[in-house]
């Protein structure tokens, strides 16, 4: 009999890695020089971030967008410990932290002039975020969901070469479902999409200790033995398909959403 594989618990996802979770998640600036560029025309800054785990897209914000205060909100509190800890260690003050999700999430009726949400939609109600958002624009506000998609997840290097990883990851929307959502909701309206592109190398070592620390949640809904099996039939494949174990190179793929508040 095969071993039943776990039921998500987010919460307890993100509380088991959040000590690590900043060391083996790869952080992308160029999504952060869009947002950057886009609010351009904003003397300041109000934000929330929904989801915004360990902090580590909101470090890259401060460091790139002046005049900048954000609401950093998720529904981990270890996860919001460590953002605090990291933006306070570099001199960072004008945040603040609220511990919440989507569902008991209240921000102040057009008081931000974006709302931002980095690899995390797929753990929303996307209704009721989008709907929670837009209430919290202000007029010309900007919302901006990085995500990957569904046929984005299939062909980066872990749909391709481990087992069962696109069956498992079943949470992720396609870019014309968002689409959809955003549209659908009074108020907002879509910008652009855009995809984002980014080279990756990394040893299989590397990689190999990424998934034995969760660095996607998609690998919490193994087992534990399904996991182990996984990591051998993965290091297998990898060794028959790159010549370099120590230098495997590939290319990931993510989408942005950008929508506008009327």
């Amino acid at each position: 009999m095969s071993e039943e594989a776990p039921v998500a618990d987010v919460s307890a996802h993100f509380a088991k890695v959040a000590e690590v979770y900043g060391e083996v998640r790869t952080t992308d600036p160029a999504p952060v020089l869009y947002i950057r560029d886009a609010l351009a025309g904003f003397a300041r800054v109000r934000a929330a971030d929904i989801g915004c785990g360990d902090g580590r897209y909101d470090r890259l914000l401060f460091d790139h967008i002046a005049n900048l205060r954000i609401i950093c909100v998720d529904a981990s509190a270890p996860m919001l410990e460590r953002l605090s800890e990291s933006l306070t260690r570099a001199g960072i003050r004008d945040f603040a932290t609220r511990l919440s999700d989507v569902d008991d999430l209240a921000l102040e009726d057009e008081s931000l002039d974006a709302v931002l949400s980095f690899n995390a939609v797929h753990h929303f109600d996307v209704p009721a975020f989008l709907a929670k958002a837009s209430q919290a624009l202000g007029a010309g506000g900007r919302l901006f969901i990085y995500t990957r998609t569904p046929a984005q997840n299939a062909a980066n290097l872990w749909g391709r070469f481990f087992p069962r990883f696109t069956e498992k990851e079943s949470r992720l929307h396609a870019a014309e479902a968002l689409e959809g959502w955003i549209t659908a909701e009074s108020g907002l309206e879509i910008v652009e999409t855009k995809t984002f592109r980014h080279a990756r190398t990394a040893s299989l070592e590397r990689l190999l200790a990424q998934v034995r620390s969760l660095h996607y949640s998609t690998f919490s809904l193994y087992g534990e033995r399904e996991l182990e099996e996984a990591c051998r039939a993965f290091e297998a494949r990898i060794r028959r398909a790159f010549d370099d174990p120590g230098a495997i190179s590939w290319n990931d793929e993510n989408v942005m959403l950008h929508a506008a508040r009327a």
